[in-house]
């Protein structure tokens, strides 16, 4: 059985990876031989980038998936609006970590589910680049010069939203979400309002379930302050970004299973960088221990994902604590904690 299992996710496997690919083979058949191809790439070409970074230790842990995962909590509203079905009652998430040069980054989320009338969730999220010195170059004596006593400034965003989600049948759900979004550096101040989408659907062949996630949709907004110190506006894009995967368990699949294993596999098309794959394994022990990893390819320095969790349930509730260590590679690793209580 499980030989069938794993025959079944590598074809999967191999189905979406050929329809990543066919773009590129599509533009290399034009015929067009005489003109080289020119070399381009979408990177650093939006604002508020701290919507990429991971939100949550699960999440973290497997590559930053966002499609076909099961048994999800409220953090489900910072990767798949859609999956905040899986909430029965009321649920409260907290997550944070320390990133690379010393940023600080926290999200929180709350859902309850209201039975016939859907899921609704708020969240949270909020980062912090702390202090940093101030610097200018001004007209001197001897050309222009390095000014770097003039104190310190500092840079943050923030995002406050709301979600909804409601099953329209036992194997197809839908969410969405509307959050306010606020990026400051100093006193310059941008603020721009995004959209996000989510469906999941069961397909009935066994375990498969597919997913399509849309993250970030929004207008171009202005960065208030620019004009009156370089005397031209500065667009801002909302960094967008299109996913869909699969989730397959290899192993159980149920909470009355004992032992489940999930394989899940995502290809994630943003417009600020280029076409990227996520795939990662959970491991789950009788739904109370959790082993996790994953890859993301075609990324800089992030590759390896690891981490783990555990959740107690007593009497009417739940408390779940999870884990992350992201490999960033020549930028060092760091770690993700999370924690969450429900009804």
């Amino acid at each position: 059985m499980i030989k069938n299992k794993m025959q079944t996710m590598l074809a999967i496997v191999a189905l979406v990876l050929s329809l990543n690919l066919l773009p590129a083979y599509a533009q290399d058949a034009i015929d067009f031989p005489e003109i080289p191809a020119v070399d381009f790439s979408r990177v650093g070409r939006s604002g508020w980038q701290f919507l990429h970074l991971p939100t949550n230790a699960r999440n973290a842990a497997l590559a930053n998936i966002k499609c076909g995962l099961t048994h999800n909590d409220v953090m489900a509203v910072f990767a798949n609006p859609a999956d905040l079905v899986n909430v029965s009652n009321i649920n409260v998430g907290f997550s944070k970590f320390n990133y690379l040069a010393d940023i600080s980054y926290m999200t929180a989320a709350a859902a309850k589910n209201f039975n016939q009338w859907g899921t609704f969730g708020i969240q949270l999220a909020s980062l912090s680049s702390g202090d940093m010195i101030r610097t200018e170059n001004r007209p001197g004596t001897f050309g222009n010069e390095r000014f770097t006593n003039l104190g310190t400034f500092d840079a943050g965003d923030l995002l406050v939203g709301l979600t909804y989600a409601r099953t329209i049948t036992d194997r197809f759900a839908i969410g969405g979400s509307v959050n306010y979004i606020e990026e400051t550096l100093d006193d310059v101040k941008a603020s721009n309002v995004g959209f996000d989408f989510g469906l999941y659907f069961k397909t009935g062949l066994k375990s498969l379930r597919f997913a399509i996630v849309g993250r970030n949709l929004g207008a171009d907004q202005r960065f208030g302050g620019f004009d009156a110190l370089y005397g031209l506006p500065i667009q801002v894009r909302m960094p967008m970004e299109l996913f869909m995967g699969v989730g397959y368990d290899l192993l159980g699949g149920t909470k009355e299973d004992m032992h489940n294993l999930s394989a899940y596999l995502e290809a994630t098309h943003p417009n600020d960088a280029d076409e990227r794959i996520h795939a990662a394994m959970e491991y789950n022990f009788n739904n109370m221990f959790f082993l996790r990893g994953g890859y993301r390819f075609n990324y800089d320095e992030i590759g390896m994902t690891l981490g783990g969790g555990a959740k107690i349930a007593m009497a009417g509730y739940h408390v779940n604590v999870d884990y992350a260590y992201l490999d960033y590679g020549r930028l060092d690793a760091t770690h993700l904690f999370s924690f969450g209580f429900g009804l």
